[in-house]
């Protein structure tokens, strides 16, 4: 981790990167399609912002349409204005990828605005504002230097959209691991399609048991697949449920994606499955030293019914904090008032947009 010094924000804040879009008085290019622009063009119409063109990498154009607007090419786009800014609108950890943007950053003016995976909250000048007070008390919660970087790193980022900001402080996958230790028993929360499983694997070979719990049904077989692929049905417990506070059943949104989440009402009635709930403490763990939690925005009710299951074996939590736009304060605030013996730390992986924050929560005597 970079050895830099941050600072939060002066509070309160008088602007954010969707006062300045609006006050541009130069042409706006959405880099991308798909959910994500859908998102960003909505959030446009909010704030009177307005789209001139959008644009595809060059092996996404067609010649299709996207809102009325026909896709271009970067280099159309270039071509056609002088002086313009490009807003991106999707997802990438690909390093190509990135190195792209990097060079899309410094050559035009650049912004990745931070929008939430779920929930309708997004972290504006508003949202921080109100918020302050708790935002300080969980950048006083982490326990190094490392994290609190990374905090006000991102908490810059999340009203600013830029991409220095951005990636002020990142850790490589390596450094996240150095934190975590697991030798008995592993615990996949949101275990996809058996990536985690297979990662996990290769930084703690000897680990005894896994126990990979994944709700969307699509996403469950391509686990087996890989299990049996892999030859690993005897290490790994595979469960097909939603880990949550209460044992019980739920509709899902089941897209075959890490984008499956739980919902009480839904227009994708195509796409809905019933899914079991149950609570971690249900199982009656012993003998559990690490459990990662990546739910889409459930983390919180997962890390509720586990409770006594962190209490009993104190492991390792890994907990993706990036979903809701509270996430990477409230989560902080419950652990550390919920299991006030863990020291917490924070660290976010190189991708865009803030996604891949980790916080990691350790017992005091490991």
């Amino acid at each position: 981790m970079p050895n830099r010094k941050f600072t939060l924000p002066e509070y309160p804040v008088e602007s954010d990167l969707w006062d300045e879009l609006a006050r541009l008085n130069k042409p706006i290019v959405v880099y991308g399609m798909g959910n994500g622009a859908d998102k960003l063009l909505s959030r446009f119409e909010k704030y009177g912002i307005c789209a001139s063109d959008i644009f595809a990498s060059d092996g996404f154009v067609r010649g299709h349409n996207f809102h009325g607007m026909r896709v271009k090419s970067f280099s159309e786009i270039k071509a056609e204005y002088s002086n313009f800014v490009v807003v991106l609108s999707f997802a990438s950890n690909r390093e190509e990828v990135l190195e792209m943007l990097t060079d899309i950053d410094r050559n035009y003016d650049l912004y990745i605005p931070d929008m939430p995976v779920a929930g309708e909250e997004y972290f504006d000048k508003d949202f921080y504002n109100d918020n302050y007070h708790l935002i300080k008390e969980a950048y006083a919660s982490l326990c190094d230097d490392a994290s609190r970087d990374v905090f006000c790193s991102l908490i810059r980022y999340k009203l600013s959209g830029r991409m220095s900001d951005l990636m002020a402080a990142v850790a490589t996958r390596d450094e996240l691991y150095s934190l975590i230790r697991c030798r008995e028993c592993y615990v996949d929360v949101g275990a996809y399609n058996g990536d985690t499983v297979r990662e996990v694997l290769s930084y703690c070979p000897d680990v005894r048991k896994i126990i990979a719990i994944e709700p969307d049904l699509k996403n469950y077989k391509r686990l087996l697949k890989l299990l049996e692929r892999d030859k690993l049905m005897d290490l790994v417990t595979p469960i097909n449920a939603a880990a949550s506070d209460k044992n019980s059943t739920r509709e899902m949104i089941s897209s075959g994606n890490r984008n499956s989440s739980l919902a009480s009402t839904s227009s994708y009635e195509s796409h809905m499955q019933t899914v079991e709930e149950i609570t971690l403490d249900s199982l009656k763990l012993d003998a559990c030293d690490y459990i990662k939690y990546d739910v889409e925005g459930e983390e919180l009710s997962a890390l509720v019914g586990a409770r006594e299951t962190i209490e009993r074996n104190h492991p390792t939590l890994l907990v993706s904090a990036y979903h809701r736009s509270c996430d990477i304060f409230s989560l902080i605030l419950y652990l550390r008032k919920a299991h006030p013996e863990y020291r917490l730390y924070l660290r976010r992986l190189r991708c865009v947009p803030a996604w891949e924050i980790d916080i990691v929560a350790r017992y005091r005597e490991t």
